[in-house]
């Protein structure tokens, strides 16, 4: 019996240690391993603290206090995510091309979630063991041995001790991989010279921030700039068959389930304020068009739409060259291109995303 409640102890110390990563397999038998060197059933250390009154009650409720509210969170998540999956699908229907630095990125996300992971536990595993035996004294009415207390103080000393290290060992690689992403970047900004020299009309800029929106991409060419936003819609699936198609009509695009006319109203919104813009910033008039891309959905046309231009993604390389919204010669193109290379020259070298 004894034992079995020694196990029960190491069980929740352990998984207070791996909460933040409870669906990471790996980590859960990482931070199991290192505990239970340390804290297995039957050691000295679980032994003594058992024996120096922990209590089932107190046990219970700091546990159903630290961990209730994250796993109700948890649950609900997953929850929400299942039935959305349900009858959802991505419109995507191929796999996407590496950009620059795709691999430094996902190490990059990796560390953060330890990190994350590190910030979460220290406090949990600091306070976790003096909040149990204070909590048993107010219970019970009885002092808790010194032993006890001695115990429970190593243990949080080491556990903060143990994560604070390794927050500065996740911090000093976080600095390296950013180092690494930020020089890729660099190097694959030079190679686009290669497909889009200065002196040839087309030039492609992506995230353009303005004050509370940002524009997805711009394009300038000698038949004027063109404001692109794309727009993600999962496809509704019925009787098991993916409802691909997206009419345009009214003014309003009729998705299978829903109707919006924001996307719409969006893409006019942008065009205005980047016509305003550049007309300031170049000191001459310059003609901006917006086209509005669905990936993946096959968009019926059911009225003639060109404020903004409506398209699929595959659509988008053979739809914009014959697209007009002015004209302008090869020095106002170099003209309106500096300017916003001015202005998303923003990410800083120094850290990377």
């Amino acid at each position: 019996m004894a034992a079995n409640r020694q196990q029960a102890v190491c069980r929740i110390i352990v998984g207070f240690s791996t909460s933040r990563q409870a669906f990471d397999l790996q980590r859960v038998r990482r931070h199991s391993a290192r505990t239970l060197m340390i804290y297995g059933a039957g050691s000295p250390v679980v032994s003594n603290l058992w024996n120096g009154g922990f209590s089932v009650s107190a046990l219970g409720l700091v546990v159903g206090l630290y961990l209730l509210p994250l796993f109700l969170v948890l649950g609900v998540a997953i929850m929400v995510r299942k039935i959305s999956a349900r009858n959802r699908t991505t419109p995507l229907g191929t796999d996407l091309l590496r950009p620059a630095g795709y691999s430094l990125q996902r190490s990059i996300d990796d560390l953060r979630s330890d990190l994350e992971e590190s910030f979460i536990a220290t406090p949990i595993m600091a306070t976790f063991g003096p909040f149990l035996l204070l909590l048993q004294e107010r219970l019970e009415h009885r002092a808790i041995s010194p032993m006890a207390w001695y115990l429970v103080v190593a243990f949080s000393l080491a556990a903060v001790g143990f994560y604070s290290y390794r927050a500065i060992r996740i911090a000093k690689r976080l600095s390296h991989l950013r180092l690494g992403l930020a020089c890729e970047m660099a190097v694959a900004q030079e190679l686009e010279q290669v497909v889009r020299p200065e002196n040839q009309p087309y030039r492609i800029f992506h995230d353009l921030q303005f004050d509370g929106f940002n524009v997805d991409h711009l394009v300038v060419s000698p038949k004027g700039v063109f404001v692109i936003e794309t727009k993600g819609r999962s496809k509704l699936i019925l009787d098991g068959k993916k409802q691909a198609k997206v009419r345009l009509e009214g003014d309003a695009l009729h998705f299978p389930s829903h109707v919006e006319r924001q996307p719409l109203e969006q893409v006019r919104m942008n065009v205005k304020t980047v016509r305003n813009w550049l007309t300031e910033a170049t000191g001459f008039e310059v003609p901006v068009g917006g086209v509005l891309v669905l990936p993946g959905w096959y968009v019926e046309l059911k009225q003639r739409m060109t404020d903004p231009y409506v398209c699929t993604g595959k659509a988008l390389s053979s739809l914009l060259p014959k697209l007009s919204a002015g004209h302008l010669d090869m020095g106002q193109v170099q003209a309106i291109a500096y300017q916003v290379t001015q202005r998303v020259r923003d990410v800083d070298r120094e850290r990377v995303m």
